[in-house]
């Protein structure tokens, strides 16, 4: 995840959230880089959540999965389907990045069991060793003061490649925004080689590029259907006097 567009801003990627596959390919057509299904905030199952990596990474896009936590079991599953990689909500110290990396890795380094009969391992057909060799990203969300205090600890842990700022969540934490959170996880992630992201609605793009972001989530499937169909809404009303066009034909 490390580099950017080639226009020296940041990969521009977009929450997917919604159970249908054709979110991810408008997504893609739109221009998105890189989707990161969420599995922390939805109730997208296993099925789901290997469509949307197979479309996304038929139409060239990076495709993440962010996981409710660092349970192997559920790990195993969204890499042997396929995604290039996790993103892991609530990494609060270098303990936790550890752990997170454990249940990515195969043994003797971690806890993931070997599946190459899976889509990752070509249904069998992918030589061993390169199934086993596939690189796998692992971003780690920066979403609390501890976090924050620890940045450089958990940038520094092996196999963590990406850092990406949770700041609705680390404002919780913190009784209110963080001034400058996103500068010192950019700050952190540069020093270490690794990856750094940040998320937010689109008005955030100019804020990632002054930082140099590897990568910006700037949309998410629900978010811009419920604007579409809210403006939607308001153009028809807006030319109906009585105030209530008809959604349906």
């Amino acid at each position: 995840m490390t580099g950017t567009d080639g226009t020296g801003g940041p990969r521009w990627a977009a929450w997917v959230k919604l159970d249908s596959w054709e979110s991810t390919a408008i997504l893609a057509h739109a221009g998105i880089e890189v989707i990161v299904i969420d599995a922390e905030h939805t109730m997208l199952d296993p099925s789901a959540i290997a469509r949307h990596i197979a479309v996304g990474q038929a139409h060239g896009m990076r495709a993440l999965v962010r996981v409710p936590d660092r349970g192997a079991s559920f790990v195993q599953r969204v890499l042997d389907a396929g995604a290039d990689g996790i993103v892991v909500p609530h990494v609060d110290g270098p303990s936790d990045a550890t752990e997170a990396v454990s249940a990515t890795r195969f043994a003797p380094e971690g806890r993931r069991g070997s599946g190459a009969t899976s889509r990752a391992g070509a249904w069998g057909r992918r030589p061993r060793a390169d199934y086993l060799a596939r690189p796998v990203e692992v971003i780690a969300q920066i979403e609390s003061l501890a976090a924050l205090e620890s940045v450089a600890e958990i940038a520094a842990v092996d196999g963590v490649t990406g850092l990406l700022l949770g700041a609705a969540d680390l404002a919780l934490d913190a009784g209110g925004a963080v001034a400058d959170a996103d500068a010192a996880v950019a700050a952190a992630a540069r020093a270490h080689g690794i990856a750094a992201g940040a998320a937010g609605g689109p008005g955030g793009a100019a804020r990632a590029r002054e930082l140099a972001l590897d990568f910006f989530v700037g949309a998410a499937d629900t978010t811009l259907l419920a604007n579409a169909a809210v403006g939607a809404v308001e153009r028809m009303r807006a030319q109906d006097p009585t105030g209530k066009a008809p959604i349906h034909a």
